[in-house]
C-alpha cells in the first residue's frame, strides 16, 4: 500500500514539475471587462483555445494564470478586442492593453487596432529578442528593399544575420532562430523567380514541421497555397482524380516527386489545399470533407488530426445549413426572445451599436422591407446594452414594430456570429438554420438574398 502511495505521489509530483506555470498582470483602459487568454492550436489554422479567462476590475486592473508546456504564441481578448503576444513557460509578464474607441461608421479594415505595451518581462528575455528580431527584420527590409526587390539581391540577405546580431548580440532562442530564418525565406521566395523550389528545397525538404512557428507557416503558406494548381497537375486529369475516389486521388498527387518524397509534409499540403478547394469549389465541399475525415482516420501525426478538426471546425462555422448559435435575450418590454422558440419562420438577425447616420439610413431601407415581407421573414434587432435605451426611443419614434433586443451581458454572442462591425445582418433559415452569415446591408441585394434562400428552405 505504501508503494502505491508513494508511486502516485511522485506520479502528481512529475506534474507539476512538468506544468510551467505563466502569471500576466495587466492593466486595460475597459473596467470590469471579460478577459480571456487563448493560445493557438497551431499557426496553420490559426484556431485557438481559451486557457482561463477573468475580469478587470473597476480600475481596469486583471491577473490571468495558466501552464505552458512550450514557448506559444497567445492572443488576450478584452471584452471581443485582442492582442497578440509571445509567451514564455515559467515566466510573469505586466502589461498594458489600450481598447480605441471605434465609431460604427468606421469599417472593419479602418478601425484602430488595440495596443499592448510590455511593461516588463520576466521570461528569461524571450520577448525582448523575439520583438527586438521583428523590428531589425522589418527595418531591414524597408532601407534595402530596392535592393532586394528590384535588384534581386538575394545575397544581401546574408547581411541580415550581421545587422541582429551587431543590434542584439546572441540570439539565445530556438524559436527566434527559427523566425529569422523563415522570415528570411519569405524574402527569397519573392526574389527567386523559379516557382518556388529553390524554397522548397531549403525550407521545406527533410526540415523538421514547425506547427506552432508563425514565420515557418507564413512561408509554408506563401510556398503551398495553390500548389496543385501551380504545379504540373493537368486541369482536368486533376478534376478526374479528385472525383475517382481518396486512394486513387492519393496516388495520382503523388506523381509529383516533391510531394512523393515527403509523407509528413505531404499530409500538410494536402490538407491545406483542401481547404482553399472548399471555398473555390462549392459543388465539391462534401467531397472535399469526406477526404478530410478518411485523412484523419489515415494519419500517424497527432498534430495533422487536430489540424483536420480545426480546419473542418472553421469551414462548418456558420457555414449554410449549420445550426445557428442559441441565444436568449430580453426584448423592449422584458419579456424573454428564445431563438429556438421560433423555428418556423425565417429570421433576419440585426446586430447594432451606437445610433448613427449609418445605422438610421439603413433601417428606413429594412423597414421598406419589412412592410414588404409582412410574416413571410421575422426582422430581430440585436442593440449592444449600452445603446439598447437609444434604439427604444428610435424604434417609439420612428414606429418600427418588429423585435427589438438587448444583448445585456452575453457579448460572447457577438463572437459567436463573427461581428465585425456595425450595423451586420445575419439570414437564419426555418428550424434556426443559418442561410448566410455574414448577409448584405439592406440597400445591398439584402432582398435578393432573402428570396433566393426562402426559395430553398
Amino acid at each position: 500500500m505504501k508503494k502505491v502511495i508513494f508511486y502516485i505521489l511522485f506520479l502528481m509530483s512529475a506534474m507539476t514539475v512538468s506544468a510551467q506555470n505563466v502569471v500576466i498582470d495587466g492593466s486595460t483602459n475597459k473596467a470590469n471587462a471579460l478577459v480571456r487568454l487563448f493560445v493557438y492550436d497551431d499557426m496553420l489554422s490559426c484556431e485557438m483555445t481559451e486557457v482561463c479567462s477573468t475580469r478587470s476590475d473597476n480600475k481596469g486592473n486583471f491577473r490571468l494564470e495558466t501552464d505552458l508546456p512550450d514557448i506559444t504564441l497567445a492572443r488576450i481578448a478584452v471584452n471581443l478586442e485582442s492582442v497578440d503576444m509571445l509567451l514564455n513557460t515559467r515566466s510573469s509578464y505586466k502589461v498594458k492593453i489600450e481598447i480605441p474607441e471605434n465609431n460604427e461608421d468606421v469599417s472593419y479594415f479602418e478601425r484602430q487596432e488595440s495596443v499592448i505595451t510590455m511593461l516588463d518581462a520576466d521570461d528569461d528575455g524571450l520577448y525582448y529578442q523575439f520583438t527586438m528580431t521583428e523590428n531589425i527584420i522589418n527595418e531591414f527590409i524597408l532601407n534595402n528593399f530596392n535592393q532586394l526587390y528590384r535588384g534581386r539581391r538575394v545575397a544581401l540577405l546574408d547581411s541580415l544575420d550581421s545587422d541582429i546580431e551587431r543590434k542584439l548580440g546572441t540570439v539565445n532562442f530556438d524559436f527566434v532562430k527559427d523566425y529569422i530564418r523563415y522570415k528570411k525565406g519569405v524574402v527569397m521566395l519573392a526574389l527567386t523567380g523559379d516557382g518556388g523550389k529553390k524554397v522548397m528545397n531549403e525550407y521545406f525538404l527533410d526540415n523538421d514541421i514547425l506547427y506552432s512557428q508563425p514565420a515557418y507557416m507564413d512561408l509554408f503558406k506563401e510556398t503551398f497555397t495553390d500548389y496543385f494548381l501551380q504545379r504540373k497537375f493537368e486541369p482536368s486529369e486533376f478534376m478526374y482524380a479528385f472525383a475517382s475516389g481518396y486512394d486513387n486521388f492519393v496516388s495520382y498527387l503523388k506523381k509529383d516527386d516533391f510531394l512523393a518524397n515527403n509523407d509528413s509534409l505531404f499530409e500538410l499540403i494536402f490538407i491545406w489545399n483542401l481547404r482553399r478547394m472548399y471555398y473555390e469549389n462549392p459543388n465539391e465541399k462534401k467531397i472535399v470533407n469526406s477526404y478530410l475525415d478518411i485523412m484523419k482516420s489515415k494519419t500517424m501525426v497527432p498534430r495533422h488530426k487536430t489540424i483536420i478538426n480545426d480546419i473542418q471546425a472553421g469551414l462548418n462555422r456558420l457555414a449554410y445549413d449549420t445550426d445557428a448559435p442559441f441565444f436568449s435575450l430580453r426584448d423592449a418590454v422584458g419579456d424573454v426572445f428564445k431563438l429556438s422558440d421560433h423555428k418556423d419562420k425565417m429570421i433576419l438577425l440585426q446586430f447594432v451599436s451606437r445610433v448613427s447616420q449609418m445605422s438610421e439610413y439603413q433601417f428606413e431601407r429594412l423597414s421598406e422591407l419589412e412592410s414588404r415581407w409582412q410574416d413571410t421573414v421575422e426582422v430581430v434587432t440585436i442593440a449592444t446594452n449600452n445603446s439598447f435605451e437609444d434604439y427604444k426611443t428610435l424604434f417609439k419614434e420612428k414606429g418600427y414594430n418588429w423585435t427589438l433586443l438587448n444583448l445585456g451581458d452575453d457579448i460572447l454572442l457577438w463572437e459567436k456570429y463573427q461581428i465585425k462591425t456595425c450595423p451586420e445582418y445575419v439570414i437564419i433559415k426555418t428550424q434556426n438554420k443559418i442561410g448566410m452569415a455574414p448577409a448584405p446591408s439592406p440597400e445591398q441585394y439584402l432582398e435578393y438574398h432573402i428570396r433566393r434562400i426562402y426559395g430553398y428552405h
